[in-house]
């Protein structure tokens, strides 16, 4: 009956997505830098 409660709600689920998709990035971002290292194309890179 709190209009508090569906805010935090929301704001969990949001606060969820971002550490989740951040998590992902920088899975991706690693991965792709340790390949790249590998490869010894460029060194460390930035996308």
């Amino acid at each position: 009956m709190k209009e508090i409660s569906l805010v935090e709600v929301l704001l969990r689920g949001l606060a969820r997505f971002a550490a989740v998709s951040g998590v992902i990035a920088f899975l991706v971002w690693i991965t792709w830098v340790m390949l790249d290292v590998k490869n010894m194309q460029s060194g460390f890179t930035l996308p």
